[in-house]
C-alpha cells in the first residue's frame, strides 16, 4: 500500500487489488494479444464520504510509480460503484 495526497489535501491509500487477464480489442489485429493490467484502488482515508476509485495501469508498474504519477492516476480514476 502507498499513500498519496490530492490537490485539496485529502489523504488516499493506493493499493494494487488485482490484475486483468488482458482487454480484448474491438477490432481484431493479427498477432496482437491483449496485455494484462494491474487494477489500482484508491481509498480516501481523510474523508469517508469520498467513494472508492479504481483505475487500470500497465502490469507490474505499481511499485515503480512516482508520487506524481500515482497522483495523476488518482485524478483520472473513475469512482467505483
Amino acid at each position: 500500500m502507498r499513500w498519496v495526497t490530492d490537490e485539496v489535501g485529502r489523504r488516499w491509500a493506493a493499493e494494487r487489488v488485482g490484475r486483468t487477464s488482458g482487454l480484448i480489442p474491438i477490432k481484431k489485429k493479427k498477432g496482437n494479444f491483449p496485455e494484462p493490467q494491474d487494477i489500482v484502488r484508491f481509498t480516501c482515508e481523510s474523508d469517508a464520504a469520498e467513494n472508492l476509485r479504481e483505475v487500470a495501469t500497465r502490469a507490474g508498474l505499481f511499485e515503480q510509480l512516482t508520487d506524481s504519477e500515482l497522483r495523476a492516476l488518482l485524478n483520472i480514476a473513475p469512482k467505483a460503484p
